[in-house]
């Protein structure tokens, strides 16, 4: 009988909810009694959680949550200091250097096709595509061969990133487009991509 792994859990300290961590946003105290996002659960000290959205941010501020989560008088000013923009900005900024991390381990164990040319190649050879990348930025004539490419096939496209990013996660010369294979880190690449362009939406 395969034993069941069980799932860490923890509760959103703005509606209760509980959920899987990695689902959610933890915060931190730091010695100068700044709220501090810890997008990746790495930082140390005692944590608190919420919902990955706004909603629940602004509501953990509202009822003082934060300072009696994580057990920190001080933070009542501070958390009523730092505007939401402000956690915002720290959020955009970490889920982006996760997500270029995760482009960057695409590439280095072969999941990921990048280059138009290698792209178009990939597609014919395989149809074990999760879905192909294009940057919001790609020339409209690079972009309108690789879309046909692409709806022939029925494979999905993201956006959300510009080539400047997709370059510096790839490396290897500009990088306009990226094919993941399927897999597990296409669908780790997909959900931060979604909450990056979520989080975008609401700056």
């Amino acid at each position: 009988m395969t034993e069941r792994i069980r799932v860490p859990e923890r509760s959103c300290i703005a509606c209760r909810k509980k959920l899987p961590m990695e689902d959610l946003l933890r915060f931190v105290c730091s010695p100068d009694a700044e709220l501090l996002v810890d997008y990746r659960h790495k930082l140390p000290g005692r944590g608190a959680y919420t919902c990955c959205s706004t909603a629940c941010f602004e509501r953990a501020l509202e009822i003082n949550a934060f300072a009696r989560a994580l057990k920190c008088s001080e933070l009542k000013s501070s958390c009523n200091a730092a505007p939401v923009h402000v956690i915002l900005q720290q959020l955009q900024t970490q889920i982006l250097a996760k997500v270029i991390s995760l482009l960057g381990m695409a590439r280095k164990s072969g999941v990921a096709v990048s280059g138009q040319q290698a792209i178009v190649i990939a597609l014919r050879r395989s149809g074990n595509v999760a879905w192909v990348l294009m940057a919001d930025d790609m020339s409209a004539s690079g972009a309108d061969k690789l879309l046909r490419q692409l709806e022939t096939r029925k494979v999905r496209v993201l956006r959300g990133l510009d080539k400047e990013v997709l370059t510096q996660a790839l490396g290897g010369g500009e990088r306009s487009a990226v094919l993941l294979w399927k897999g597990s880190l296409a669908q780790a690449l997909e959900r931060e991509l979604q909450r990056y362009i979520d989080v975008m939406g609401e700056s």
